[in-house]
């Protein structure tokens, strides 16, 4: 009763943090009362049927069970309540149907342990009145926690009707091309929808934010500059979502999958170019400095080297590099193209060795040649292997000299340098490989200076230049 007078009378306006600690705690204990409460509802309904009659003796305690953790998940649920940002009509019904709940399972216990005999009429009314509380209530709960139309989201047209919801709009088709790609419609409100909607909803509003739509988003929440038109240093949603993931303030919180670098960029970008409601990426783009970036996020530069078919490769080739110590390797069941490796070869690499390997330059997309003692001269005969998706050359002498042969390599999404003499040489290198995602430059002679600008240079790219 002390409980609920707090609860009424809003004593814990200022809650201490270890109640919001504790509160934080109310989606897992939530869970027992619901587990407890529908094995004692199975329980009793199954205990009418003479086969399972002996169940009726474990009913009491399945109800006493499911009351007691109903309390525990009330607790939680307040203090969970009191670090607000929930709708309020929301929060006070599935704030009540839970404490009703809780009181009818300590009912249903009581009939069930005094007069399991007797009382059958009211014994089937809070039945039915606990089965249906359980589920209003975890309706409500998931409102609160993913917005009002979470449930119904994928539900008929007539259902949704029912329920008082639109129908449902058709959905905006795919990306086929970039001249089509909006810039809020195709980029921010997806990257929003995935990653942070969730927490920024009808239901629950963090910080007084709303991120269901472009209107919602620019009115902002409890800071006045959440985006900042024309100013993304100004914009409070840049400052969260670039923050070390373990400060308290950064966005998505709780755990949440945060967003990615490329993600970041586009959302800076687009608030640089004013935070429009619409617009055409080109259009807007005008330097072309993102294209190659929105390109990959959307998927539209993806690699058509797979689709194409090869012939089988000469039986001979592969077996004199198997003979010079390379192991060899399909990709595919329903193609040819192939993996070679020397990294673990107890030969030493020779300059015939990449004469053979040219024999497959149709076939090989990957090749690992790492701590293989591979010289820069070798190197411009691996640039002719026009096919390679994946090249390691880690722990190698080579140097910026030989670097500029791999320029050719169209196809080339992984590059690791890991252990070389490679230098600047690098920033010339990378936009000519215009697939290029990922480069590990860990150990090497490029400097921070230059990973920076790289990074500045090519936002799109993952790169690896120190131990995480």
């Amino acid at each position: 009763m002390g409980f609920v007078l707090l609860m009424i009378g809003g004593i814990l306006d200022n809650p201490p943090d270890i109640l919001l600690f504790l509160g934080r705690f109310h989606p897992v204990v939530v869970h027992l009362p619901i587990g407890f409460l529908i094995m004692a509802i199975l329980i009793q309904m199954a205990a009418r049927w003479p086969k399972y009659k002996p169940l009726a003796i474990y009913t009491p305690i399945a109800w006493f069970m499911g009351a007691v953790s109903a309390v525990v998940a009330v607790i939680f649920g307040y203090f969970l309540s009191l670090s607000g940002d929930y709708d309020e009509d929301t929060l006070f019904y599935h704030q009540w149907a839970g404490i009703a709940v809780m009181f009818l399972s300590f009912g249903c216990y009581y009939i069930n342990k005094k007069w399991n005999n007797s009382l059958s009429v009211p014994k089937w009314i809070l039945v039915f009145l606990i089965g249906f509380l359980l589920m209003f209530t975890g309706h409500l709960g998931g409102n609160l926690t993913h917005g009002s139309t979470y449930l119904l989201q994928y539900a008929p047209n007539p259902v949704r009707n029912m329920a008082g919801l639109p129908s449902k709009m058709e959905p905006r088709k795919k990306v086929a091309v970039l001249d089509s790609a909006d810039v809020f419609l195709d980029l921010v409100l997806p990257m929003m929808q995935s990653k942070c909607v969730s927490c920024h909803n009808e239901g629950k509003k963090k910080g007084g934010l709303m991120l269901t739509s472009y209107e919602t988003m620019m009115l902002g929440g409890e800071s006045d500059n959440t985006i900042v038109p024309g100013d993304a240093l100004k914009s409070e949603l840049v400052r969260r979502i670039t923050l070390p993931m373990e400060h308290d303030d950064f966005m998505p919180s709780e755990g949440k999958l945060p967003l990615t670098d490329q993600e970041v960029v586009l959302i800076k970008w687009w608030i640089k170019m004013g935070a429009p409601s619409s617009g055409f990426v080109t259009q807007l783009d005008t330097e072309k400095s993102l294209s190659s970036l929105v390109s990959n996020y959307l998927g539209l530069d993806k690699n058509n080297l797979f689709n194409n078919k090869i012939p089988p490769p000469d039986r001979a080739v592969v077996d004199s590099l198997i003979n010079r110590g390379f192991v060899i390797n399909p990709l595919m069941k329903d193609n040819y193209f192939l993996d070679a490796n020397y990294s673990l070869s107890e030969y030493t690499l020779k300059a015939s060795d990449i004469d053979v390997l040219l024999g497959l330059k149709e076939h090989l997309v990957w090749l690992n040649l790492g701590n293989s003692k591979v010289k820069d001269g070798y190197l411009e005969k691996i640039g002719l292997l026009h096919n390679l998706v994946k090249l390691d050359l880690k722990g190698n002498e080579i140097t910026d000299a030989g670097l500029k042969s791999l320029s050719q390599l169209e196809n080339l999404e992984s590059l690791n340098l890991y252990g070389t003499k490679v230098s600047k040489g690098i920033l010339e290198l990378v936009p000519k490989l215009t697939r290029l995602k990922t480069i590990y430059l860990w150990q090497t002679q490029v400097t921070k200076t230059d990973i920076i600008q790289l990074k500045k240079e090519n936002p799109g790219l993952t790169i690896i230049y120190e131990r995480e």
